[in-house]
């Protein structure tokens, strides 16, 4: 509980602060045996909740979880007080008895991106890391623009070995950060991402048949491509696209080795409109953990990253919805009969 309040007390010195405490003993003495002492009134719910919201904006975590636990006893059907009690517990350390009240919460239909965030923080503070990802996901869900749970995630997904899942949420994030004229966010967090995560897995290696997770944000699902030099970039999975596109200034970039199929062919693009263009095969692409040769492609000017047909035709796609989150996954065929191989890393 937070300590009494004196006025001015702070610029007291000692013996006129032991002479204030004496003089305020006294008249309590003095009252109480001139009258009665009246008992103390329990707080009112709606006392307790003013007290409660004091506590968290001083950031006095015990006093707002001792208020807000009095005042759940009062309303116990207030899924947004139990929230913050959670809230409370959680910055206190308690992340055990903070899962429980942010669970209680949620199950009585409270549902907002900081309860599921900090329910995802808590959840991974005690090693629930899946259930922690699925959780920061739902928060990025409702406000894709929280750097501190999407990089917080991005963690959570390399502690699983999920190098290029991590890689396609940040690159994700900073591209669309690029075409609005800002500077990368995450840079530094992808730079150490692909510096750890393995370019060459040993054949026995768990992650060699561990499907590509890509997770929906802004109505599409956002592949990690690596091509030349490049760091991995984040490509719109289209498979209304024949091709893979891309635009010249990502090709020239990258250092990517190609050959010239056509140097003049026109293509329609997202906007509707035709545009000249040029047909290319790129040598090496690589999507995720998985390697491909030979890949045709298209460039131009304004071309958006998208992986089309031509490569996806590769990988067994399947789709799931869990909880208001959509994603899917890709696992390449064995045995591909024509000329573009892919393989796994």
């Amino acid at each position: 509980m937070p300590e009494a309040y004196f006025p001015h007390s702070a610029h007291m010195n000692t013996q006129a602060f032991a002479r204030f405490i004496t003089v305020a003993a006294l008249l309590v003495a003095i009252v109480g045996c001139s009258s009665p002492q009246s008992p103390l009134q329990p707080k009112t719910a709606p006392e307790l909740e003013q007290a409660a919201i004091h506590c968290m904006s001083e950031r006095n975590w015990e006093c707002a979880e001792s208020d807000w636990s009095q005042y759940i006893k009062l309303r116990p059907n207030d899924g947004r007080a139990i929230a913050n009690y959670g809230f409370a517990l959680h910055f206190d350390g308690n992340d055990q008895a903070a899962i429980r009240q942010f669970e209680t919460a949620i199950s009585q239909g409270e549902g907002t991106y900081d309860l599921f965030a900090a329910y995802a923080d808590s959840l991974a503070n005690i090693g629930r890391t899946k259930a922690a990802i699925d959780w920061s996901y739902k928060a990025l869900q409702l406000v894709p623009s929280l750097v501190d749970v999407r990089g917080n995630l991005a963690k959570l997904l390399v502690h699983q070995k999920k190098y290029y899942e991590a890689l396609a949420l940040l690159a994700e994030f900073d591209q669309h950060l690029e075409a609005e004229g800002h500077p990368p966010y995450f840079k530094g967090q992808r730079i150490a991402i692909e510096s750890t995560a393995p370019r060459r897995l040993p054949a026995n290696d768990d992650q060699q048949s561990d499907p590509l997770r890509m997770v929906e944000f802004n109505g599409h699902f956002f592949a990690p491509v690596r091509i030349g030099e490049s760091p991995v970039a984040a490509f719109v999975v289209d498979t209304g696209a024949s091709t893979v596109t891309l635009d010249d200034d990502f090709l020239v970039a990258s250092k990517a080795k190609y050959t010239i199929a056509r140097v003049h062919a026109p293509v329609k693009i997202a906007d509707g409109s035709v545009v000249d263009a040029k047909l290319v095969a790129i040598d090496h692409m690589e999507i995720g953990n998985y390697e491909l040769d030979d890949v045709p492609a298209v460039v131009c000017g304004t071309c958006a990253l998208l992986l089309g047909e031509n490569v996806l035709s590769h990988f067994d796609m399947s789709a799931t919805k869990v909880q208001g989150v959509n994603a899917l996954t890709l696992h390449p065929h064995t045995g591909i009969p024509d000329a573009t191989s892919v393989r796994g890393r």
